[in-house]
């Protein structure tokens, strides 16, 4: 199946921010009760995602406090997806450019994966999800929340800890980002292509939408534990615990379990789950309007084949 017009990479990279952007914000609230799931030292069991949502509820600020932080996290995972899709799609030209049919196959989604987990992880991922997590883990502090926002935050933390302090976790962020990549972007071309053999032809559309969350629900609980161990680097008590991504994982394992690496899991696989819909949909209609916009005529695949195996 083709189309008339092309994209390029800069469609590749604003359509992937706009995707991000709206799927970070539109799923923050899970993001929130996971870190602060993550964030609490007691055993996996007494803390029920629920728990922690009518907790933060009850608070003055009630449902804003779910949004604490989302500056930070929104602004970075919209700089996140561009970043992501545009390593993605660049790198996966240049493999599918030396096979013989010319075809994208899965040992390509999986390089360009692990290309596209390492440049978002140290590009935007890292600082990122530390100033996440040092904000929500403040709004906690005894004696009050010391920061009033995600620049106050950027300042105080570049103040006394320096840009290293930006970049705690990134082992296990890198570690998370490319296999999160991976994961999804192979998963994700496994069940595209296999919806297209079994849905009828009319109802394709919404072949982006069950692929991504399809996708979603695999990587959340094969990337978990590296997720755990960030959030535990990443904090403002991170200093008095076990320096390094392994300490912080023995530390975790003889102290709470090891099911506790896994903690925070349902509301990722929420966020997740939502996220692979919304961003591969919004990533590939956002494609297209941009191709329509500039009118261009040439012939070229449809852009979500970028995506099959």
């Amino acid at each position: 199946m083709a189309t008339s017009k092309p994209s390029n990479r800069l469609d590749n990279l604003i359509a992937g921010g706009a995707a991000g952007l709206l799927e970070s914000f539109t799923t923050y609230p899970t993001e929130y009760v996971k870190t602060r799931q993550q964030l609490a030292s007691k055993s996996a069991s007494s803390i029920s995602p629920v728990k922690v949502l009518i907790d933060t509820l009850r608070r003055p600020n009630g449902f804003a406090a779910l949004y604490r932080g989302a500056g930070a996290f929104c602004s970075a995972n919209a700089a996140k997806s561009g970043v992501r899709f545009f390593a993605f799609d660049s790198m996966k030209i240049v493999l599918v450019r030396n096979t013989k049919d010319g075809k994208s196959t899965a040992t390509a989604n999986l390089v360009s994966g692990l290309v596209a987990g390492v440049a978002e992880s140290v590009l935007v991922v890292t600082p990122g999800e530390t100033l996440k997590t040092k904000l929500i883990d403040d709004a906690d502090r005894q004696g009050g929340a010391r920061f009033r926002g995600s620049f106050d935050a950027i300042r105080q933390v570049l103040a006394s800890e320096g840009p290293s302090g930006l970049y705690k976790g990134v082992v296990p962020v890198t570690l998370k980002q490319s296999s999160n990549a991976m994961v999804r972007f192979t998963t994700y071309g496994f069940f595209s292509d296999a919806l297209e053999r079994v849905l009828p032809l009319g109802s394709l559309g919404c072949k982006p939408v069950l692929a991504g969350a399809s996708a979603g629900v695999v990587t959340v609980y094969a990337t978990m534990p590296f997720d755990t161990i960030k959030t535990r680097l990443q904090s403002l008590s991170s200093v008095k615990g076990a320096q390094g991504t392994l300490g912080c994982c023995a530390q975790i394992i003889r102290h709470e379990g090891f099911l506790a690496l896994w903690r925070g899991a349902t509301p990722r696989l929420v966020r997740l789950t939502v996220s692979g819909a919304i961003s591969f949909s919004v990533y590939e209609n956002m494609k297209r309007l941009l191709v329509d916009l500039r009118g261009v005529g040439e012939s070229i695949s449809v852009p979500d084949k970028a995506y099959t195996a």
